[in-house]
């Protein structure tokens, strides 16, 4: 019975290491909290940098989760609030860059790469080399 009560107080010890906020967020219209979960599923976080705001626990995707918050409540656009975060973190904080100058390597790479590979298979299957017609009788010559 002693370990047992040990083992529960231990659990009771471990447990708020592993508690997770909630975050209560309260929206005036229906569309506000629409946008909001649109939002930041579209927004990444740049400490955890494969999950969204929204996915993230980090101290700063809170943080953004309530900037976002505050802006859709001042009736920014969504355009406004992700150009808001681009121009705060930069352009890998969208997971849909935008195609500017800095990005053009990101979108066009991909299908400069499947054309060059697509131009060396069409150039190896182009390219057959002619059979080697090889004389019997000189072969049976060396042979000997």
């Amino acid at each position: 019975m002693r370990y047992f009560i040990q083992f529960l107080l231990l659990l009771t010890l471990i447990n708020p290491l592993y508690a997770e906020t909630i975050d209560a967020t309260i929206f005036t219209t229906p569309k506000q909290e629409q946008r909001y979960q649109a939002l930041i599923g579209e927004i990444r976080c740049p400490v955890c940098q494969g999950q969204s705001i929204g996915g993230s626990n980090a101290s700063l995707a809170q943080d953004l989760r309530a900037k976002v918050r505050s802006l859709i409540l001042q009736d920014k656009t969504n355009d406004d609030i992700r150009q808001f975060m681009v121009d705060r973190y930069g352009d890998f904080v969208v997971f849909k860059p935008p195609m500017n100058a800095n990005t053009y390597l990101l979108w066009f790479l991909p299908f400069a790469f499947l054309a060059f590979a697509m131009f060396l298979l069409m150039r190896s299957f182009g390219r057959k080399e002619p059979a080697i017609n090889l004389d019997t009788s000189k072969a049976k010559e060396l042979l000997k």
